[in-house]
């Protein structure tokens, strides 16, 4: 992972490292103010496959691929959470929820359950460690399905 943090040129280390729930292949960095996503067996570039434009106006602080959408992609941010849904378009979030009065600092999804009620809730829990407050948000039904 070094020749991420050196090709990426960076004053501050990696957010977030994510590896694609679907695609072993790809991985997600995050970065103050922006992302990029990689393939591991193309490292030898050392330059990312998708490099997001810098965010304006709010630092990103975490970020995770969506563990039921492949190309749904969740960046957290100071103010609240982008998200990336590379079906629709890739220039910018499709969604931005501003949702935050502190700088989300934690991001997880519940994790995956198989069986009857499987694709019925997806649910994603974030919070901040000024405050210690914990959110838990169900995901919309457009952003969970495959």
């Amino acid at each position: 992972m070094q020749r991420i943090y050196e090709s990426e040129r960076n004053s501050r280390p990696v957010l977030a490292l994510e590896r694609s729930p679907f695609y072993e292949d790809l991985l997600l960095t995050v970065h103050d103010f922006h992302f990029a996503i990689w393939k591991v067996s193309l490292m030898e570039r050392e330059e990312p496959i998708f490099r997001s434009a810098n965010t304006r106006g709010s630092q990103n602080t975490c970020g995770a691929f969506s563990p039921t959408r492949p190309g749904v992609i969740f960046i957290t941010k100071n103010n609240g959470i982008d998200i990336w849904d590379f079906y629709d378009q890739s220039n910018k979030p499709s969604i931005q929820m501003n949702l935050a009065s502190q700088a989300i600092t934690y991001f997880k999804f519940q994790p995956r359950y198989e069986g009857v009620n499987a694709a019925r809730t997806q649910l994603m829990a974030y919070g901040d460690e000024a405050d210690g407050t914990l959110n838990l948000q169900e995901v919309a039904v457009n952003l969970r399905q495959p």
